[in-house]
């Protein structure tokens, strides 16, 4: 037995739509990055809104790992408008040691210590 074109073109669109069908199944739960590459956003994004999401954590722990079920999120989504990315703030940096001094104006005569250095 042997397939023709049209067969193997059958085949690959069965193949398609039972993927598609298993993707879009009811109760299935993706991980974070899963769920960011779906909505096409950030994975920081889907952590910082994962208790908005509906985020499922599989443990006790701080660090448990989080699950979404991807109707849910859909749903919520829908009902808050587009998914978008958040504005990043910039990062605030901490400056270590000394501080420094803000230069004094210019051509004025320095004052001599008692050094006289």
């Amino acid at each position: 037995m042997s397939l023709d074109a049209d067969d193997i073109e059958a085949v690959a669109a069965r193949v398609v739509e039972l993927l598609l069908q298993e993707s879009a199944a009811p109760g299935r739960y993706v991980d974070a990055a899963t769920l960011a590459s779906t909505l096409g956003v950030e994975r920081d994004w889907v952590y910082a809104r994962a208790a908005q999401l509906g985020a499922v954590r599989l443990g006790d722990g701080p660090k448990a790992r989080l699950r979404f079920d991807l109707e849910q999120v859909r749903a919520t989504l829908a009902g808050s408008g587009p998914a978008t990315q958040p504005d990043r703030e910039p990062p605030h940096h901490i400056r270590r040691g000394r501080p420094r001094r803000a230069p004094g104006p210019a051509n004025v005569p320095l004052i001599r210590g008692r050094s006289g250095r």
